[in-house]
């Protein structure tokens, strides 16, 4: 079934991580291996053998990093038409994996720029803030349009009517600017350049508890990070504890300058980080692209492996081998043709064994207007309840111009962006602290 799903998909010209999204899930689990892992199980995430050949970058995600052929792009742009998706980034309207998010611990996190025309500061209009001073401002024009209304003399019946609708409507802002006050407070950061708020939503049928929601907005030189925490109260103490951690998680973010990685313990975001204990749980999964070849996604999942997030990875990687071509609908239609089955196998991920499976396709066209198609997943899978050894997953897959006009160009060879999507799988690696994890000096 999930093949199936996939072949449609891929077809289209992009696959978006459905596969991911595929775990094991299992009731009777809890959230502690069979074994520990032993002394050399650990080593192995550090990839003690990998060399890091000349003319190369690093980046970091989440707790791990890699190495790029060149600089990377990540998704920045913020789409103001729909500001609840804030968290689910993209590179631009139509170029996104709609699965792409950032939780650190109960903290949703989004990283945006201005990208195509859209100003990063377009993510403020979703505020209260500014959504209550856009409310004010269409009261004072509704009474500037009265005052008009108002002409010297005799009123016309028609003018009253529009008087009175004005009037209602006025009302009408005027109440919903009363709720905003009530449903939402101000929430000082403590720190510069930032605003944030609070509020909260019922999540019990008898209102006895409710989900206390912070959301931060740190603007830092050319990027807004966005954070929303969000967790279980009962009483004005625990919405008190909930403001306490989460300055505290604010106080210790960042901004990293690209290939910058960080010396302490902490977890990588694009373009900032958050220092910790190195123990907060995370799922992250963020999607790269190389700029000469924007039509080429590097998808990368990576967190604390619990009961409920287990990967799959041989499946996974099963499923992406055995990915073909549907019948065309049209007999005129172009077929893809597969040029190669990738696995399923096993490689190494960094030090780490991981499971790996794909398909390159290539569709020709008339007036040698064809084009490849190619999606390859490679998975390791972690291990339960053991914070430095994360499942870590990296999917390369291709999306073409008739799902993105923005596309300006097909996707490069599949051997040219295979070999940057080896060089990330290669050096993936835990990043080195100081001081190291306590698991990682055990003997």
């Amino acid at each position: 079934m999930v093949a199936c799903i996939v072949v449609a998909l891929l077809l289209l010209g992009g696959v978006p991580n459905v596969l991911h999204a595929v775990e094991l899930q299992d009731e009777h689990s809890q959230d502690e291996p069979s074994r520990s892992p032993t002394a050399d199980d650990l080593l192995k995430v550090t990839a003690p053998d990998y060399k890091k050949p000349a003319g190369v970058s690093s980046e970091c995600l989440g707790r791990m990093m890699f190495d790029v052929s060149g600089p990377v792009e990540w998704p920045l742009y913020y789409s103001h038409m729909y500001p609840k998706g804030i968290f689910s980034r993209s590179f631009s309207v139509n170029i996104r994996d709609p699965y792409d998010r950032m939780r650190y611990g109960d903290t949703l996190i989004a990283v945006i720029a201005s990208a195509n025309g859209i100003a990063k500061e377009k993510v403020f209009e979703a505020t209260p803030r500014a959504r209550v001073e856009a409310l004010r401002k269409s009261i004072e024009e509704k009474h500037a349009y009265i005052a008009r209304l108002k002409k010297p003399g005799e009123i016309k019946n028609a003018n009253k009517d529009e008087i009175e609708d004005q009037l209602e409507e006025i009302k009408r802002l005027e109440t919903i600017i009363a709720k905003y006050g009530t449903d939402y407070e101000q929430f000082e950061t403590g720190l510069p350049n930032s605003e944030g708020y609070w509020t909260s939503e019922d999540s019990s049928e008898d209102q006895t508890e409710r989900d206390s929601i912070l959301r931060a907005y740190v603007t830092r030189g050319d990027h807004i990070f966005v954070f929303e925490s969000t967790t279980r109260i009962k009483t004005p103490s625990d919405k008190e504890t909930h403001k306490k951690k989460f300055s505290l998680m604010l106080s210790n973010f960042r901004t990293r300058a690209a290939n910058e990685i960080p010396s302490e313990r902490g977890v990588c975001i694009p373009f900032g980080f958050i220092q910790d204990s190195g123990d907060t749980p995370i799922e992250f999964k963020q999607t790269m692209r190389f700029p000469d070849a924007p039509g080429v996604f590097y998808t990368l999942s990576t967190g604390k492996v619990n009961a409920r997030n287990i990967k799959a990875t041989p499946l996974l990687a099963m499923a992406e081998a055995a990915i073909s071509p549907p019948p065309p609908e049209k007999p005129s239609d172009p077929v893809p043709k597969v040029v190669q089955r990738i696995g399923p196998r096993i490689v190494k991920m960094g030090g780490l064994s991981a499971s790996q499976g794909g398909v390159h396709l290539k569709l020709d066209q008339p007036g040698g207007k064809g084009y490849e198609i190619y999606s390859v997943f490679t998975g390791y899978g972690g291990w339960l309840g053991t914070t430095v050894l994360p499942y870590i997953l990296v999917n390369m897959r291709t999306m073409n111009k008739n799902l993105a006009p923005e596309l300006k160009e097909i996707p490069p060879p599949f051997a040219v962006s295979k070999s940057r999507m080896d060089l990330v799988v290669k050096s993936m690696r835990w990043r080195p602290t100081t001081p190291p994890m306590p698991e990682l000096t055990r003997r």
